[in-house]
Formats: C-alpha cells, structure tokens, sequence
C-alpha cells in the first residue's frame, strides 16, 4: 500500500472484500508499507479496510524479510496483504524488491496458519489474459501444498488455503455476498472447480434469508 493512493478505488475494492469474506470469521491486514506512513494515516487506512492491522513496519530493500514476515506467520485470524504491486512468483533484488510479496514468503504464510484463509492484493499481471496468468500462479502454489482461486478484474486478488473446502466456501462467500457470476472468478491445481453443487449452494443459501 502506497499513501499517495490512499482512498482510491482500489481501497474499495479491498474493503469490499474484506466485508464479504468476514461471514468466515476475523480478519486482519498487513499493509506492507514502503514508505513512512503517519500514525494519523494509519488509522485512516485501518478504518477503511475496517480490519486491524498487524503490522506497520516500513519494508525496505534491505529488510530482512523472513523477519518481516514474522507477524503475519504468527497471525491467528484471516490474513489480508497488500503489496504495492502484488504476489511475484520468482524472488528481485535491489529497489524493485519491496513492491512484492514472493510466492515462498506467501506458501510459509499460509502453511504455518492451517484452517485459515490469506487473501493478496495482486497487480503483478503482464499484458494478455490475467485468468490464464493467475491460473498459472494457482498452479505454481499448488505444487507446494496450497489450494487456491482468484478473481479476476481491474483489481485482481489471491486467495489460497492449506483446505480446498475453505476456499470453496470463501468463493462462496463472497458471491452470496456480492452477487459476482462464478466467471469472475479461477481456480487452480488441487482446488477443486466450481460445479453446479456450488450453484445450488448458493440458490439454497439465498432461499433461506428470502
């Protein structure tokens, strides 16, 4: 998260998320700063996302990034992080490094946190087809032990768990929530794919508060 683009539609959108995933239980976010924020922004930002904040640390070039981590590892609740550019599969060095959270910082995340969700803010798309790109990098957690899905807009989002069954119901959340179509939305590896259950799931769900 970048204080210059504090408030913008992007922020919405998170927070958008962030209310429609809470039927799962408590979340929290790491803002992943870049820049010294001040406190009184903090709380504006906190406020927006309408989550607690674990951390407020600055990340730089030269953080230790294990150490960074530390909190969010240790997280109990549902983990929000907000990178200023999104999840990069393949470690950079140098300037560029801050604006990413790698795919080995978030597979130790979400192992050490087993029943809960990580949801990531992911701008981290090259031109061309971002379902296929995202489906790519689901593929690539897989291969390490997680399930995931994402959605797919203008503002894209990671959602990965150590349990097929959470993400599924987390989809499913954030549909009922929302009214977003099923094409919004891509899964990857072990996840399973979305199928007609999921659509009665939802007629039954919506059903019951009618």
């Amino acid at each position: 998260m970048r204080l210059s683009y504090l408030g913008d539609s992007y922020d919405i959108v998170k927070q958008s998320f962030l209310r429609w995933l809470s039927a799962l239980g408590p979340w929290s976010a790491n803002p992943m700063f870049t820049e010294e924020v001040p406190g009184e922004q903090i709380d504006v930002f906190a406020r927006l996302l309408g989550v607690p904040l674990i951390s407020t640390e600055t990340l730089r070039p030269k953080s230790d990034r294990f150490a960074y981590f530390a909190t969010a590892r240790a997280c109990h609740t549902h983990l929000f992080l907000d990178p200023d550019t999104g999840l990069r599969l393949e470690r950079v060095g140098g300037k560029r490094a801050p604006a990413y959270l790698f795919g080995e910082e978030l597979a130790q995340i979400a192992r050490s946190r087993p029943g809960l969700l990580t949801l990531v803010f992911d701008q981290s798309l090259g031109r061309g087809n971002k379902a296929e790109q995202l489906e790519q990098k689901l593929l690539a957690l897989a291969a390490v032990g997680l399930h995931g899905a994402a959605y797919v807009s203008h503002a894209c989002f990671i959602l990965v768990a150590h349990e097929s069954e959470l993400v599924r119901e987390a989809v499913l959340a954030v549909r009922e929530q929302s009214g977003l179509p099923s094409a919004r939305f891509v899964r990857g590896g072990t996840a399973e794919q979305p199928d007609a259950a999921d659509e009665r799931r939802l007629a039954s769900r919506s059903a019951a508060r009618s």
